[in-house]
């Protein structure tokens, strides 16, 4: 396999406007990968996927609103992509699923599966979604972990972060990923 996209996180409770944990901008993420991510050899969408008594929510004692929980709609992905999601080579990754346990990056214990054969095995992998400074950063620095064969790259147009992108951006430089846009 040659090209891979991951999409991370980009549900309704983040760019929804009345989402919970809405992400300024992102608004327009949707439509933006869907117009080209069925271009790529195989795709993955992660997707948080919180039990209701979720250790991150502030309700809990953990510092975010209450936000994709499982089986709600704030958890649903965008109806643009319900044709990619027909596509035999777009796989859901879901995160964050243990109520004690805080989870930004999806594939932090990744070691085999189908999802960890298209991370190994792709000659180049873009990564994009919400939040950079958070899921977004953390799931590429598994990805780099992971596929350490793999050009990685960050799809700038198409990740919107809570900070404005300087986590994100530190990120990159530091570990040499390349920064498309």
């Amino acid at each position: 396999m040659e090209k891979l996209i991951v999409v991370v996180d980009v549900q309704r409770d983040f760019f929804d406007p009345s989402g919970s944990l809405y992400v300024k901008g992102s608004e327009v993420l949707p439509e933006k990968i869907a117009r080209f991510a069925g271009d790529y050899d195989a795709c993955i969408f992660t997707l948080d996927w919180h039990p209701a008594n979720h250790c991150s929510f502030a309700s809990m004692g953990g510092i975010w609103p209450s936000h994709c929980v499982a089986y709600t709609q704030g958890a649903g992905l965008a109806d643009e992509f319900a044709p990619l999601l027909a596509l035999p080579h777009t796989h859901l990754f879901f995160k964050g699923t243990q109520p004690d346990k805080e989870q930004y990056g999806a594939f932090e214990k990744l070691e085999d599966g189908p999802v960890y054969e298209l991370l190994t095995e792709a000659e180049e992998i873009d990564v994009c979604g919400i939040a950079g400074d958070y899921c977004v950063k953390e799931s590429c620095a598994n990805v780099l972990k992971i596929a350490r064969n793999a050009k990685v790259s960050l799809l700038a147009d198409c990740i919107c972060s809570i900070d404005g992108g300087e986590a994100l951006e530190a990120f990159a430089a530091a570990q040499g990923v390349a920064v498309k846009r």
